[in-house]
């Protein structure tokens, strides 16, 4: 099933992310629509598995952005909900680029 699959009706995706993202030891392709952020990847040649993950916006009460590294910089995302804490990272140009389209959607309400 590709990713259109798992889209409410009328839902629509507005930002992808240009490099996957890591996100709880795999690597995911991440994706912002008008109703979710989702983590979505696909794995197999023959046998096609979908592993996705999803958060509501309008769960989501922070956000918080971090880089580590000396050379190689990481970003590091951490979005608080009521009850739980997801934290996803990548490089760094990415990863900033996904905190900003992520500000803009928290902002819009």
């Amino acid at each position: 099933m590709p990713l259109a699959d798992f889209l409410a009706p009328g839902e629509n995706i507005r930002y992808k992310s240009p490099v996957p993202v890591e996100y709880q030891g795999d690597v995911y392709d991440f994706y912002i629509t008008d109703k979710r952020l989702i983590w979505y990847r696909r794995k197999g040649l023959i046998f096609k598995k979908d592993s996705i993950v999803t958060e509501v916006i309008e769960a989501i009460k922070g956000i918080k952005f971090s880089e580590k590294g000396l050379i190689r910089k990481k970003g590091f995302i951490k979005i608080h909900t009521g009850d739980r804490t997801l934290e996803f990272s990548g490089p760094l140009s990415a990863i900033r680029q996904i905190y900003t389209e992520m500000q803009a959607y928290m902002l819009k309400d």
